[in-house]
């Protein structure tokens, strides 16, 4: 077989239950000394099948594998993902993911409590967010029994810009997601949002100054045509996808639409004409007669210039949400006006 991945792991200190290890693994033939990995816990499978019941409770799927409910023996709670990806970028995912998010701690980042790589083995365990993904409340079942207002989408949009200002300017490297989406973003009990899933994350070191060069990856719908022409990442991929996010927060459909007619097919490219016009026709049903018009401006605005085919013309992170909270504010003090908490 042509490339193997082989992970050695070696516990050096245990205080207060955190674990501080060193990892070193072999990829495609080329050893590389992981040092100074700090995970909350390395978890055996024994561990993992009695937190989890054996497996019992499917809390979420994906192309990746499948999420289960788990409780450690603490009685905390836990999300624990099983990666059923045997390819070496399944592999080189599974590392990614554990050596970033052992490194970086944000209010509005998901907490990697742990990790399993035995008898090849790829399992991650996560915070548990009871509230299930955006995705679920725009598009899922959740859509169906709960409409998202306009302050709640604000809010969840200003928390989810707040973890990655962070991964773009608060962490050391620069942390670029690359698979920014609504199902990437998880609710907590209060309807905090929490970005999640970094698998395909990218450290930028400063050597790479402007831009990484990288095979593409990324989501259809979501994924930055300019990163897809030019195989050049930047911290502007990540906004062009939170733009449509933004879109999708606005609009509440879906980024490729295959039921409408062909025109409404790509929502970037049907939405933008109307918002650039402050029209706001296509405004979600369900928020209509429920927002400040200048706070649905401000919104709009950002999302517009966030998925500017021109990476150069978009905004950066930080002025997302500078925007974002200037929305959130105006709508926050409309709802007062009107005597809403």
């Amino acid at each position: 077989y042509k490339y193997a991945i082989v992970v050695y792991i070696v516990v050096t200190v245990k205080i207060d239950n955190t674990i501080h290890i060193c990892i070193s693994f072999s990829y495609s033939g080329a050893p590389i000394d992981m040092r100074n990995w700090n995970a909350a816990r390395i978890f055996s499978y024994k561990e993992i099948k009695a937190a989890t019941n054996n497996f019992k409770e499917v809390i979420g799927r994906g192309g990746f594998g499948s999420v289960y409910l788990g409780k450690l023996s603490d009685g905390k709670l836990v999300a624990v993902k099983v990666r059923s990806d045997r390819t070496q970028l399944g592999a080189d995912s599974f590392i990614n993911e554990v050596h970033l998010l052992s490194k970086i701690r944000h209010q509005n980042l998901v907490c990697l409590e742990g990790f399993c790589y035995e008898s090849k083995k790829q399992i991650l365990v996560y915070e548990y967010l009871p509230g299930g993904s955006l995705a679920d409340y725009l598009h899922g079942p959740n859509s169906q029994k709960f409409s998202l207002s306009w302050v709640r989408r604000l809010k969840i949009a200003v928390d989810a810009a707040k973890g990655l200002d962070y991964l773009h300017n608060g962490s050391d490297p620069r942390i670029i997601h690359r698979d920014v989406k609504c199902s990437n973003i998880l609710l907590d009990a209060q309807m905090n949002a929490k970005v999640c899933d970094f698998g395909l994350s990218k450290q930028v070191t400063q050597s790479d100054a402007t831009h990484v060069t990288t095979a593409v990856k990324g989501t259809a719908g979501y994924l930055d045509p300019e990163y897809y022409s030019t195989k050049q990442l930047t911290e502007k991929s990540d906004v062009y996808s939170f733009g449509v996010v933004l879109l999708e927060l606005i609009c509440g459909r879906e980024p490729l639409n295959h039921s409408g007619s062909p025109d409404s097919f790509n929502l970037v490219l049907w939405a933008k004409p109307y918002l650039q016009a402050s029209a706001f026709e296509i405004v979600d049903d369900s928020l209509k007669g429920t927002f400040e018009a200048e706070s649905m401006r401000r919104a709009a605005l950002v999302a517009v210039k966030s998925v500017d085919r021109d990476a150069s013309l978009r905004p950066t992170i930080a002025e997302v949400l500078a925007e974002l909270k200037d929305a959130y504010s105006i709508q926050l003090s409309y709802l007062a006006s009107l005597g809403h908490s």
